[in-house]
This record gives C-alpha cells, sequence and structure tokens, in this order.
C-alpha cells in the first residue's frame, strides 16, 4: 500500500513537473548544417587572415633584418671612410707641418738674399748715377762729328770730285793754276736741279753748328741758293755769296739729326771745299739729354 501511494505520489510531482517545465526548443537540421557551414567559412576567413598576419610579419621581420644590415653596413663604411679621413687628415698635417718649416727656411733665405739684393742694388744705383754724370759730361763735349764720316752726292763732277772731299779735312786756298791737282780737294756735283751732298754721322747727334766752306777760286755763286738740313729740319740757306757759312741752332730749341744734307733746288753745279758739323753725342732714341 504505501509502495502504491509513493508511486502515485512520483507520477503526480512527475506530472506537475511537465506542467511547470518550459520545453526546449527545437531546431531544424538544414539550418544548423548552414550556420555549420557559415562558422567554418568565417573561421577559414580568420585563418587566412592569420596567416596573411603572419606574412606580413615575416616580411617585416626581414625589411627590418635587411634594413639592420644596411645600416651596419653604412655605420662600417662611414667608419672606414672616417678612419681613412682621418689617416689621410693625419698624413696632410704631417706633411703640411713640414712644407711650413720648409717654407719658413726658405723665407728667412729669402730675406736674406733681399738685403744683400737691397745693399746691392742701392750700390748699384750710386754706381749708375756716377757713370750717369760722366755721360752727360761726356755727351756734352761738342767736337767736330763729321770728319771722314760717309757722303753720297747725286752726281759726281769729273769722276772724281766726290763726296768725301768734303769731309776729309784738306783746306785749299790757293787760286787755280793750270796743271796743278790742288783743287781736287773740293766735291762738286754735274750741273743739274735738286743736287744734294748728304753727311752719314754714324749715329744719332745732337748738332750744334754746321760751318760750310765755299771754294774760292771760282763760281763761289753758284753755292747761293742752297738749303742745309739736320735729318728734315732746315738749319739754314746760303742767301748770298761768301767764303764761309756758318750755321748755328739755338740752345734753347735742340736738335738731333744722323744726317746732314746741302740741296741746290736750282740747276746749278753744287760744289763745297769743306762741311764741318759740329756737336756731342750720339746718343739713343730714348736716351736724349736735352
Amino acid at each position: 500500500m504505501e509502495i502504491v501511494v509513493l508511486f502515485l505520489t512520483v507520477n503526480v510531482c512527475l506530472a506537475a513537473t511537465n506542467l511547470t517545465a518550459p520545453k526546449p526548443p527545437q531546431y531544424d537540421l538544414s539550418d544548423i548544417v548552414e550556420t555549420s557551414y557559415e562558422m567554418r567559412e568565417e573561421a577559414n576567413k580568420i585563418r587566412a587572415e592569420a596567416f596573411e598576419l603572419v606574412n606580413r610579419a615575416l616580411e617585416i621581420k626581414e625589411e627590418t633584418i635587411a634594413t639592420r644590415e644596411a645600416t651596419l653596413s653604412s655605420r662600417s663604411e662611414l667608419e672606414r671612410s672616417m678612419l681613412e679621413t682621418l689617416t689621410l687628415v693625419n698624413t696632410h698635417t704631417a706633411a703640411t707641418a713640414q712644407n711650413i718649416a720648409q717654407i719658413k727656411n726658405s723665407l728667412s733665405g729669402i730675406t736674406n738674399r733681399l738685403e744683400n739684393l737691397e745693399a746691392k742694388v742701392e750700390a748699384n744705383v750710386q754706381t749708375t748715377d756716377i757713370i750717369k754724370k760722366r755721360q752727360e759730361v761726356w755727351s756734352s763735349e761738342v767736337r767736330l762729328i763729321s770728319l771722314y764720316k760717309m757722303t753720297d752726292q747725286t752726281s759726281t763732277h769729273g769722276g772724281y770730285h766726290s763726296g768725301d772731299l768734303a769731309v776729309n779735312g784738306q783746306f785749299v786756298f790757293t787760286a787755280a793754276v793750270p796743271g796743278s791737282t790742288g783743287m781736287l780737294t773740293h766735291q762738286m756735283t754735274n750741273n743739274n736741279p735738286n743736287n744734294k751732298l748728304n753727311i752719314r754721322l754714324g749715329g744719332l747727334f745732337r748738332i750744334y753748328r754746321v760751318k760750310v766752306w765755299n771754294i774760292r777760286h771760282c763760281c763761289r755763286e753758284r753755292l747761293v741758293g742752297t738749303r742745309i738740313y739736320a735729318d728734315h729740319r732746315q738749319i739754314g740757306v746760303a742767301v748770298q755769296t761768301k767764303s764761309l757759312y756758318e750755321f748755328d741752332v739755338p740752345e734753347e730749341d735742340p736738335t738731333y739729326a744722323r744726317t746732314i744734307t746741302l740741296h741746290q733746288e736750282l740747276v746749278q753745279y753744287l760744289h763745297v771745299l769743306e762741311v764741318q758739323v759740329w756737336g756731342s753725342g750720339p746718343f739713343l732714341e730714348d736716351d736724349l739729354f736735352a
């Protein structure tokens, strides 16, 4: 009896439990399968992303390693370059110090040479002043500068009255004597217009005076009209008959010349007994004391 009552009681409790407990949800199998596929695809996607992240991490790691190696290589290259530069600087510094020492020695030698040179220059200046003064004194001597100098003329009368007879220092004042050769000491041209007698002085001289000695045995008037030139400068004209013509150059207007010329423009003989040129020199073109 007690057993029956206990069984009934249990049944009643179970019935009450079934009445009060909620029923579990009911799932469709196809939904479960579809959800499983979706979860699998999501898992695969996450896995792929994970692999991608791993690959990217590996790439970053490789790049980092490469960058580190490059940095180490650059650092090593920089250190080597700096070491070479320092070595070169040290070498150049040592060479520069040696060069500076040599330059100092050279400068010291140059200073000594300059001092010696200055002393020699001073001595040379004094010597030059002395030589210049002597040269000025020597050049200031007015002397006969036409004797035995070279001559030329436009023509020679008779073939023997050459221009050299006008600068040979020979004077003959006696009258003509038949058969005498005494008057052959004068020069003479033919009877032509523009006769010239040129006396080549052989250098550049300062001209102070020109003396022209006329012949005396006859025909002295033939010299009238003859012009006397010192190079291209006219210094006188024979305007009348005379035995001796003197043409002076003014002291305040000095004349330098290489050639003295007698020019007879008329149709006439040109003959003189002697020509004397008085002057000083010779001078260089850029060394005229006057």
